[in-house]
């Protein structure tokens, strides 16, 4: 029963330099990857998971709703466009201020990494803040399913 579980958990976990945005974004968006980078611990990177990408070209804009600078408030970040977002512990992550749709990512995984001479958060999302997206099973549902086969 054990096992199943460290399965579950192994399935969740992605190899982030795989991952098609972060390779986009240390690739063709350099400049912006090493400014979020030597900002250190004020830099919170979300990563689309892989498998809800529909594509693997990204714009300006997908690239700067993504990167995240603390605003000093617990939990409050404000992306490079200016646009508000709210991360919670055991919530995930919603848009806020100046975003034209709601939407609610559940983080499926944090790590944390260094480049630049800085550390900083990378959290893997279920969905894109923005834009199109394939839906994905959730940590939750996958922990069920994880449970259920036991």
């Amino acid at each position: 029963a054990e096992s199943s579980s460290v399965l579950a958990m192994t399935q969740c976990t992605e190899d982030l330099m795989q991952n098609p945005f972060l390779r986009v974004l240390r690739a063709s968006f350099e400049d912006l990857y090493r400014h979020a980078a030597e900002r250190g611990e004020a830099t919170t990177l979300l990563v689309p998971c892989a498998e809800c990408l529909e594509t693997d070209s990204f714009s300006q804009v997908f690239m700067e709703t993504h990167v995240l600078q603390a605003v000093g408030a617990p939990g409050c970040f404000m992306n490079l466009c200016g646009q508000g977002v709210e991360i919670k512990d055991g919530a995930g992550v919603s848009t806020h201020l100046g975003f034209s749709e709601h939407r609610a990512c559940e983080v499926l995984q944090t790590e944390s990494m260094f480049d630049f001479g800085s550390s900083f958060k990378v959290l893997v999302t279920d969905r894109p803040l923005i834009g199109r997206y394939r839906a994905v099973q959730g940590a939750i549902d996958r922990s069920a399913a994880a449970a259920k086969a036991e």
